[in-house]
């Protein structure tokens, strides 16, 4: 049956012999999720991606059956069966009467469409089951909001919370499947070539894509790079045997998190990956590692860095600790990769498809992070403050100490005027080329300029007076978007010293007088909730070294060098 008459079918809430008033249909790359009622069918898509292959019937069925047993490891009352969905004569319907609780059909069972069995002695002959058309995975539908992507949403999860979590994921990890079968799965050369297969399968996005192709060869090269720092150390960890039977696709959305439980059911863990024993059997490391990449794209590196403690505390592996970058580089280029797979798909819906491109953008920027050492990480600096503060100095001194393009705004708003950089288009303050409108349109252009460049993976400085502070948030906006280290620095010096330095000042991009310090001092906006945990000041007063020296700690502070 074909994918979009059985969605079509399926959608159709007689398909169901429960209740069903709330009904939702989600898509993946490789599955097609019904939420019905209470319940949960998931059937899998007939597609053959390379790493996973769906494409017979008798494959899905296989592996619908491996899903259950596997994930009932860590959610055993959640996976219900396998249900053989069947077309009748009053439609396609879930065949519950025949679904497989505890696993596939014993051998030789009958399953001839339509036809009866022979009974037992003295008893009536009963139908055999319909042919099947599909299999779905049947569930028990837990509630979203409980979701630790949820929680982590609304604020509501607490340190302890994630120090459970990581304390279990360990002896989840102790408990778990291992052997020389497993611990080759773990060796260098799988490990290498599955994070090599990312970028590969990728590759399509980036040439012609809506990815920047010069960040393929930054992920390209940072990668290579840690794979040869690491190889001996990956290496000798599967020859110890550390590589288990993990979940394989830990994130937020798949862990649920009960408050009003007892351990252990307070937490539930869904969805381990049961298609390929590749990205199952794996080192611990490369498990957890998804998590707590989870936790960073979410914002929240302060609870990525209390699941890391915990797990290698009870683990008791702190080697484990520091493949941890590598392995969240790794998973983050998973999700980039299962992003674009599902923006691909021509049944996908194009607000979806947006949001897929977005998420595939920041995954891989996140990748990159991860891989690169602090001084190559893509970033982006706000230099701000009044006029004759030394924005444009500092700024020129921290692009060449630590590898930033700086765009300006003095620069820019010329540019846009037709005006060389060192044209005088002076005016009063808020007229000419400092009218509203025109700051409007540089700070525009600036924002672009600067998006542009951090998809290519780049480090980015922006000098501007950012006396408002929604250009800020703007900015920042657009780092937290992307996954990137962000910091707004804020240029201070007493009053005295910049009315002087202004007077001093020669010929230059800025057009400001002291008549226009003194306006924008009086119109400097405070920080709102939203910029002020990324702003930081530099007194700018002292010497420049100082100056310098100021910024450095804040860059450092950022992960940015």
């Amino acid at each position: 049956m074909e994918l979009p008459d059985l969605i079509a079918a399926l959608s159709d809430r007689r398909a169901y012999d429960h209740p069903v008033d709330d009904f939702r249909v989600i898509q993946t790359h490789i599955s097609v999720v019904f939420l019905a009622g209470e319940f949960v069918y998931k059937v899998k898509k007939p597609v053959d991606l390379g790493f996973l292959d769906f494409g017979s019937l008798d494959k899905r069925e296989h592996f619908c059956h491996e899903e259950v047993r596997l994930n009932r490891r860590l959610a055993a009352d959640v996976y219900l069966g396998v249900v053989p969905i069947v077309r009748t004569a009053t439609g396609v319907r879930f065949d519950l009467a025949h679904a497989s609780p505890d696993g596939p059909p014993a051998d030789g069972a009958d399953t001839a469409g339509g036809e009866t069995v022979d009974a037992p002695a003295g008893g009536a002959a009963v139908p055999a089951a319909p042919a099947p058309v599909e299999w779905a995975v049947r569930m028990r539908r837990l509630p979203e909001e409980l979701t630790l992507e949820s929680w982590v949403a609304e604020g509501a999860i607490r340190p302890y919370h994630i120090a459970v979590l990581g304390r279990r994921l360990a002896r989840f990890h102790a408990r778990a499947a291992r052997g020389d079968e497993i611990a080759r799965w773990g060796r260098f050369e799988v490990v290498a070539g599955n994070a090599r297969e990312n970028l590969d399968q990728s590759r399509a996005r980036f040439e012609g894509g809506p990815l920047a192709p010069e960040l393929l060869g930054r992920l390209s090269s940072a990668l290579e790079r840690e794979l040869d720092r690491l190889q001996g150390r990956i290496e000798r960890r599967a020859a110890a045997g550390v590589p288990v039977d993990t979940h394989g696709d830990l994130h937020l959305d798949h862990v649920y998190v009960f408050p009003d439980r007892d351990p252990p059911d307070d937490l539930v863990i869904i969805d381990c990956i049961e298609f390929n024993e590749r990205f199952r059997y794996a080192d611990p490391v490369a498990d957890v590692a998804f998590l707590e990449m989870d936790l960073r794209y979410h914002g929240r590196e302060d609870l990525a860095r209390v699941l890391a403690d915990a797990y290698f505390e009870a683990a008791d592996d702190p080697e484990g600790r520091t493949l941890l970058p590598f392995y969240g580089a790794y998973r983050a280029a998973v999700r980039a990769k299962v992003s674009g797979m599902r923006a691909a798909e021509k049944e996908v819906p194009d607000t979806e498809r947006a949001a897929d491109v977005e998420s595939e953008r920041a995954h891989w920027l996140l990748a990159l992070g991860l891989l690169e050492p602090p001084v190559r990480r893509p970033g982006l600096v706000l230099i701000g403050g009044l006029p004759g503060t030394g924005k444009s100095t500092l700024a020129g001194s921290l692009a060449e100490r630590a590898g930033f393009e700086v765009l300006s705004s003095d620069v820019t708003r010329k540019e846009l005027a037709g005006l060389s950089a060192d044209a005088s288009a002076a005016d009063a303050f808020g007229a000419g080329v400092y009218a509203p409108e025109w700051n409007d349109r540089t700070y525009r252009e600036l924002l672009e300029r600067a998006r542009d460049r951090l998809l290519r993976g780049e480090r980015v400085i922006v000098d501007a007076s950012f006396r408002e502070d929604g250009r800020r948030k703007a900015f920042l906006d657009l780092a937290t978007r992307y996954r990137v280290p962000a910091r707004f620095l804020v240029l201070e010096a007493p009053v005295e010293r910049v009315r002087r330095r202004i007077e001093r000042r020669l010929a230059g991009p800025s057009d400001a007088d002291v008549d226009i310090y003194e306006a924008a001092r009086a119109r400097w906006e405070p920080p709102s909730a939203a910029t002020a945990p990324a702003m930081r000041h530099v007194d700018t007063g002292q010497s420049h070294a100082w100056s310098i020296e100021q910024s450095v700690v804040h860059l450092e502070e950022a992960g940015l060098l």
